[in-house]
């Protein structure tokens, strides 16, 4: 269940070792999760070993992928940090590119490498209580440096009123880039490029001990340079939790665990309340890549939870008639992740495998669906109706 993992190569090819943190980050970390203190973030811009910040990147007129858009100001809104002034002395702040309960999006041109940035932050407190969110998902980021599938953290540190993380600027993410698509689809090629990049990404993170929780589009993008384009980033990671000790040893289940990610794509376990687990994450994916190649979840206009739940039961036990057309293409993939036992870590290459038929003989550096204007997706959805009228 524990085997010792060393260094190896991720399925773009790029090499996934492991990135150490600082002496300072380290600090920072455990400085951070005293109890007797707010949780605030310090001053950290961690030497990253792939695309060092050190090094000028490319230009922004160089930028390629689907890039996010400023979002208009919301009336009698004040954002957390002022628009189009500088930040720290350090970042021009541009606008918002993201709002959510727990905090706001910027993109931002940093001053010292000229260069596009994104600036996520969030309050010091959120409902009268202390915020945490971005303090474990700074501290799980500085342990993915050096991972592919890992958005490159540029800096972090707080105000009196907020903590904040300076990130690389990344593509809109896969449930705005599916709603782009005329057939509100993609294809099948994309969604298993997709896939399986996911589950390396989700392999790199359970390596380091920690379950992601809020696997979904929405947490989904790509790069935006001419070397990063093609390849996924996992985001947002204020919902992971610690699963495995640093001996590699599994921590104790809880005898009741709460309600935590996403109520479309959590697996029937997290409705039961049970201990999340890898498989668990695993089943999220899954979810996501049929919502990507359906267009949508059977349970999609469901409310109640109870109601979401039997389907997903149905769907566990192989009753893929749920979906039609082509996401029957991953009726394999399926059946594959339902049957993972929650108690082991999942086979990583061996559900690789089974998604790479989707997309072959294409490789992941070959053009997606918004590279090409959603063509295949569009004739796809073509040959799919015509199936159906026969």
């Amino acid at each position: 269940m524990n085997p010792k993992h060393g260094a190896k190569t991720d399925e773009s090819g790029r090499s996934t070792k492991s990135f150490a943190p600082t002496e300072k980050s380290e600090k920072v970390m455990k400085d951070d999760s005293r109890k007797d203190s707010p949780p605030i973030l310090k001053n950290v811009i961690p030497k990253l070993s792939a695309e060092p910040s050190e090094k000028k990147m490319p230009s922004p007129n160089k930028r390629l992928g689907v890039m996010p858009r400023l979002k208009k100001p919301e009336p009698d809104s004040v954002p957390l940090i002022p628009i189009d002034g500088k930040f720290k002395k350090r970042w021009h702040v541009e606008g918002i590119i993201g709002k959510g309960g727990y905090g706001e999006i910027y993109t931002a041109i940093d001053m010292k490498i000229a260069e596009e940035v994104a600036i996520k932050a969030e309050p010091m407190e959120r409902k009268g209580k202390v915020a945490r969110r971005m303090i474990l998902e700074q501290a799980v980021l500085v342990k993915l440096q050096g991972k592919p599938h890992s958005p490159l953290i540029l800096g972090s540190g707080h105000t009196e009123k907020f903590n904040y993380i300076v990130l690389q600027l990344l593509s809109i993410n896969l449930g705005d880039i599916r709603r782009m698509s005329p057939t509100r689809k993609l294809s099948k090629s994309t969604v298993g490029r997709i896939t399986v990049q996911s589950i390396a990404a989700l392999r790199d993170l359970h390596e380091i001990g920690y379950l992601h929780r809020d696997v979904k589009p929405a947490n989904i993008c790509f790069g935006i340079t001419p070397t990063t384009r093609h390849v996924l980033k996992l985001l947002d990671y204020g919902l992971v939790r610690r699963y495995k000790e640093a001996d590699g040893e599994w921590r104790p289940h809880r005898a009741k665990a709460g309600f935590r990610g996403t109520q479309r794509y959590v697996s029937t376990r997290v409705h039961r309340r049970l201990e999340q687990t890898p498989a668990d994450d695993m089943v999220s994916l899954m979810y996501t890549a049929f919502e990507l190649l359906a267009g949508e979840l059977p349970w999609r206009n469901l409310e109640k939870s109870d109601d979401i739940w039997k389907i997903k039961e149905a769907v566990q036990y192989g009753h893929i008639e749920y979906f039609s057309g082509m996401a029957r293409e991953l009726f394999d993939f399926s059946k594959l992740v339902s049957g993972l036992d929650p108690m082991v870590d999942p086979p990583y290459a061996t559900l690789q495998t089974c998604v790479k038929k989707l997309y072959s003989p294409k490789k992941l550096t070959d053009l997606y669906d918004w590279e090409e204007n959603f063509k295949e997706a569009i004739l796809e959805k073509t040959l799919s109706t015509d199936d159906s009228s026969k």
